[in-house]
Formats: C-alpha cells, structure tokens, sequence
C-alpha cells in the first residue's frame, strides 16, 4: 500500500500519536530470566544491549533455570526438540551480520549492565559462587525485590 492510498484521517491520527509526549521516560529496567534456552538468553541480553545504548540503566536477574546462562561451563540448549541446532543458528547469524550471544554477553559487560544471580536458586541447583562468570552479583530475593520496586519498566523472559 502507498502512501497516496491511505486516507489523510488515518495519516493525521498517525502522526498525533507519533508526536504525542511521553509524560515519563524509563531511567532504568529490571530483565528477569528464569530459563536457560538459547534463544530466551539472546532475547534477553538483546533488549539489555538495546536499552542501555538509548540511556536506560539496566539490571538483569537470573533466577530458576535462567542461573544456567551465568556458568562458565554454559552451553546453550534448545528449546524444544526438532528445533535447528545451536551451532547453526549463530552460524546464520554471523552470515547476515548479526551478534551471537557470546557476544552480546560481552557486550553488556563492557556496557555496565548489572547481572545479578539468585542466591536461592543457585544454592537449591547445588551451585557455588566459583563456577560462575565473573562480575556477577549474588543477590538474595528480598534484595532484587528491594531493587525492583525502584525501577521504571520490568520485563520477564521464561
């Protein structure tokens, strides 16, 4: 459809609403992940990246599953079976230019995105602090709530 085909009445309400004010900016955002699948990490660490290259400070916490992505030893898993191999999707994102979630791991770190862990979960997986990445925050939940009620936007991906 071309512009000259849509109506001047839906062209002008466009435009109103594209023009509108936003009363409040986000200052910063909270990242809840609780799997551990390959593409909910890359999602994640995707809206990280965006959000704080636009001005808007960012928290992630890793709870549940989501703990996984923070190991040293992580290795991504799918998130359903018969879906394409891990190995082929990055190989298809690298070919179109894309940034593999390696990347965009370390990305986020030089960027001073805040990784926090749960403290509960780590302890009910049977993981220690030392097989972690390093940089990351053990929290318990009482203090990410404390820090999440402070918080402009909260996004959760599980």
């Amino acid at each position: 459809m071309t512009k000259k085909n849509i109506k001047k009445e839906i062209r002008d309400q466009y435009k109103k609403t594209m023009d509108r004010a936003i009363s409040k900016k986000v200052g910063t955002m909270v990242i809840i992940i609780t799997e551990d699948t390959y593409d909910k990490a890359l999602t994640a660490f995707n809206i990280a990246v965006a959000a704080i290259e636009i001005g808007i400070k960012v928290n992630m916490f890793f709870t549940a599953r989501g703990v996984n992505i923070l190991k040293k030893s992580y290795k991504p898993r799918r998130a359903k079976w018969g879906e394409a191999p891990i190995g082929w999707k990055e190989t298809y994102i690298k070919r179109r230019g894309g940034v593999t979630l390696a990347q965009l791991m370390y990305q986020a770190n030089d960027l001073g995105i805040i990784m926090s862990l749960c403290y509960s979960s780590m302890i009910s997986m049977g993981l220690h602090e030392q097989m972690f990445l390093k940089g990351i925050k053990i929290i318990t939940m009482p203090e990410f709530l404390n820090s999440a009620i402070e918080t402009d936007a909260h996004l959760l991906i599980g």
